[in-house]
């Protein structure tokens, strides 16, 4: 038997795999963020997170502010490692 496919692998394991930015930097993940008010997505400069808030900053169920001029919504981070399909966010942050 062959590895498991990506895809099926748990959210929860992921984790362990991209804890801070640096990890996923280095790990080369694809990180959006996405408004749950306005539905506005972003990409994620993970250089710019890392220069800013520093490497050990974790975006796992982190809110921030909306960026778009007018919303007063919160931004959820979702993050893809290499290989997988879809973004994923924390179960513990789906509510």
């Amino acid at each position: 038997m062959g590895a498991r496919h990506p895809d099926r692998i748990p959210i929860k394991e992921w984790h362990a795999a991209g804890r801070t930015v640096a990890q996923m930097r280095e790990r080369r993940w694809d990180v959006l963020s996405k408004c749950l008010a306005c539905g506005l997505m972003m990409q994620v400069d993970l250089g710019l997170v890392i220069r800013v808030a520093g490497p050990d900053v974790s975006l796992w169920d982190r809110r921030q502010r909306c960026r778009c001029l007018g919303c007063e919504g919160d931004t959820v981070f979702l993050g893809r490692p290499p290989n997988v399909t879809l973004h994923m966010r924390p179960e513990t942050a789906q509510r």
